[in-house]
C-alpha cells in the first residue's frame, strides 16, 4: 500500500474530493443589489423613464450558470435567486437616481424630452474555468439598451462584460457571487456613463424642450 507522506499531496487529495462533491450540488446565485463603489455624477435632475422588466433574450433561461467537475462535464446548475430581468431594470433605475437623474415609471407624467430606457438581457451565465492547480469563475453579462424620447430620438447600444474570480480550487457559492458582482459593477457603470454622455450630447433630452431629432436608429447606435 502506498502512503501519502507529503502534506501538499494530502491537501490536494482532500481538495479534489471536496471539489468533486461540490460539483454535483446546485449553486444559489444571488443577484447583487449594491450600487457603484464610485458613483457616476451628472444626472442634474433630468428625467429618465425606465421600463421594467427588461426583455429576456437569453438562449438559456432556466439557469444562470453551471457547475462542472474536473473533466469539464456539466454536473449541476447555478440558479438565480430572483428574476434577472426585473433585477437589471431595478439596479439601473436605482443607480440613475444616485447619479442625479429624476427616474420615472412608464405610467408617470413626463416631459417631452424625457429619455425612455428599455433593455434586454442577452446573456447572464457564470461557470468555472479549470486550470492545472486551481481554477476561476467567469461571469458573462450581456445587456442591450434601447433609448427613445417623445421628441424623436432613437438609439441602441450593447454592453458585454466578463467578471472574473480567480484562485478557486473548489466550486462554492461565494466565488460565483463575486464573479457576477464584478460583472454587474462594470456593466452598471458603462450603462450609466453611456446615458449621461448621450444626454449631455443632446441637451434637449430630459427637459421640457420640444426640439425634435433628425437622427436614425443606425446613426444613434454608432455614436
Amino acid at each position: 500500500m502506498f502512503q501519502l507522506r507529503s502534506p501538499l499531496l494530502l491537501l490536494l487529495l482532500a481538495t479534489s474530493l471536496l471539489s468533486s462533491a461540490c460539483a454535483f450540488s446546485n449553486i444559489d446565485l444571488t443577484l447583487p443589489t449594491r450600487g457603484l463603489e464610485h458613483p457616476v455624477t451628472g444626472g442634474n435632475g433630468r428625467q429618465v423613464v425606465v421600463v421594467s422588466p427588461f426583455a429576456d433574450e437569453r438562449e438559456t433561461k432556466w439557469r444562470c450558470g453551471m457547475q462542472t467537475n474536473g473533466y469539464d462535464m456539466d454536473t449541476a446548475d447555478a440558479v438565480c435567486q430572483g428574476d434577472p430581468n426585473v433585477w437589471l431594470a431595478q439596479i439601473l433605475a436605482n443607480e440613475l437616481r444616485t447619479t442625479g437623474f429624476t427616474v420615472l415609471t412608464p405610467d408617470a407624467p413626463h416631459k417631452p424630452g424625457a429619455l425612455r430606457v428599455e433593455g434586454s438581457l442577452a446573456k447572464l451565465f457564470v461557470e468555472p474555468i479549470h486550470g492545472f492547480w486551481t481554477g476561476s469563475l467567469e461571469a458573462d453579462l450581456f445587456v442591450r439598451l434601447r433609448v427613445s424620447s417623445d421628441t424623436g430620438l432613437e438609439a441602441d447600444r450593447g454592453f458585454f462584460v466578463k467578471g472574473w474570480r480567480g484562485g478557486q480550487i473548489a466550486s462554492v457559492t461565494g466565488p460565483y457571487n463575486i464573479a457576477l458582482d464584478r460583472a454587474t459593477q462594470q456593466t452598471l457603470e458603462e450603462m450609466v456613463r453611456a446615458i449621461v454622455e448621450l444626454m449631455d450630447k443632446y441637451p434637449q433630452l430630459g427637459d421640457a424642450g420640444g426640439s425634435s431629432f433628425d437622427l436614425t436608429n443606425s446613426e444613434a447606435a454608432a455614436r
